[in-house]
Formats: structure tokens, sequence, C-alpha cells
């Protein structure tokens, strides 16, 4: 007999022997991970938004904002636009035009300045009205009447509202004097310096009567206005090249003529 003894049950049978569970069957084998449940559609970091208290605070913020904005703008105003320059004129004896020295011519009677009496009777020269003119100034390389080039100056100064506007009562001068314009009105850099200046404005004329033409510049700003003339050598009046070199010597001589601040 062997040492192994099977037991019996009752009535002698033997046990039925259990079945040993393998060990792949003792573990079940672990459940697959399930990905963290995704956050409800429309869900926000800090919670639900107030639409009402949002309705309310924007007006509130733009009134303020604008608030803000309109008691800073005249500081704010004052500290990017610089104050506009004033000028007086005077009569230099001796100025310097495109690198070459000219001398004034001396002055005579006819080279007194009108005065508004004057141009209410007459209708001439209406942009100066009401400004202080300076004499007819004459320029040439020897100070003398008749020497080329000459540059003759007509001006007056003292407080210019609108520049434009006198401006174009110096342009129509030349018709109300009896001088034929020659060409387009050309318009140039005025260069100024903070003077208010608008665009330096050139044409061709002549002059009845007279011997040859004449290129015809005008300058204009809040406080100074003048013409400046110079005899062309062109037939039927000076070129734009020409003009454009003139345009130069009036605002070199305008602002050669300002007085010292």
């Amino acid at each position: 007999m062997s040492n192994y003894q099977q037991h019996l049950g009752p009535g002698g049978q033997p046990y039925a022997q259990q079945q040993q569970p393998q060990a792949w069957a003792q573990q079940a084998p672990p459940a697959p991970q399930q990905p963290a449940p995704a956050p409800p559609a429309g869900r926000r970091l800090f919670g639900p938004v107030n639409w009402r208290v949002v309705r309310i605070s924007i007006p509130i913020i733009v009134v303020v904002e604008g608030l803000i904005t309109a008691l800073a703008w005249p500081a704010i105003s004052r500290q990017t636009q610089s104050t506009v320059a004033m000028h007086k004129l005077v009569e230099p004896p001796a100025v310097t035009l495109n690198g070459l020295p000219l001398n004034l011519v001396p002055l005579t009677s006819d080279d007194r300045p009108g005065t508004d009496a004057e141009t209410d009777q007459t209708g001439h020269n209406k942009q100066d009205l009401g400004l202080t003119r300076l004499d007819s100034l004459t320029y040439s390389p020897d100070g003398r009447m008749g020497s080329a080039p000459g540059y003759q100056v007509f001006s007056a100064y003292g407080d210019i509202k609108d520049p434009a506007a006198r401006m174009k009562l110096a342009i129509a001068n030349i018709k109300v004097v009896g001088a034929q314009q020659l060409g387009p009105m050309l318009q140039f850099p005025a260069k100024g310096n903070n003077s208010g200046d608008v665009p330096i404005e050139c044409t061709g004329m002549e002059v009845n009567g007279a011997m040859g033409t004449e290129g015809w510049c005008t300058w204009s700003n809040r406080s100074t206005i003048g013409t400046v003339t110079l005899i062309s050598q062109t037939p039927g009046g000076p070129s734009a090249a020409e003009l454009g070199r003139l345009a130069d010597a009036t605002a070199q001589l305008r602002d050669q003529m300002y007085a010292p601040s």
C-alpha cells in the first residue's frame, strides 16, 4: 500500500479530489485605467460670468476713461504743441542769398512804405492792411540800383491770424497793380522754423511798360509776409528751375530780416 491514503467519505466512498486552481486563475487581471472625465463644456476657471455685472461695468469704464482723457488732454496738448514763433522784421544792410553777398541799395523817398489809407484808396497791397510795413528794399552785389542780380523785397509784420488768406491777397495784388502773371503759380517748401509758414508760391510776371520779365515769390506766416522779385534773363519769363532758386533766396531773405529775439 502506498504511503498516500485515500480519505473515505460516508459509506466508504472516497471523497472527490478537489481541483487546485491554476495560478493565472487565482488573480484577476487589473482593470484598464479609465481617462479622467472631461470638464463640462463651458466651464470657466473662475466660475460662471455674471453678464449683468459685465454689461453695467463696461459703460462705467468707458465713461471714466473718457473723462480722464478729456481732463488730461489740455495738458497733453500743451506739451506736444510748441508755441508758434512770432517775429518782427528789420532792414539789414547786407544779406547773403544762395552764397552770394549782397548789399542794400540806399533808400529814396520812393521806397517809403505805403499806408492803410493809401491801400483803402488804391486797393493795392491789401495783404499788408493792419500790419507794420517796411520800406521797399533792394539788394545787389555792389549796393547799386540796376546791378544784377537785384533782389527787391516788400514786407510787413504783425499778428497774422490766417497766413494762407494773406498770401491769396498778395497773389491777387499782381493783377491789381497792373502786372501780368506768366505761367502757373508754383509752390515750394517754406523751410520755416515753427513760424506757422505756408508754402512759398512763385511765378513769373511782366509789368506793363517795363523792360523784361521778373521772377516773383511770396512768403507768409503767423507774423510776417513779403514778396521778392528778381529780374529774369529768360525770354518769356523765368523757368521752373529759376523760380526754385528764387524760392530758396526768398526763404533766406525772410530769415535774415527777422529781428534778433
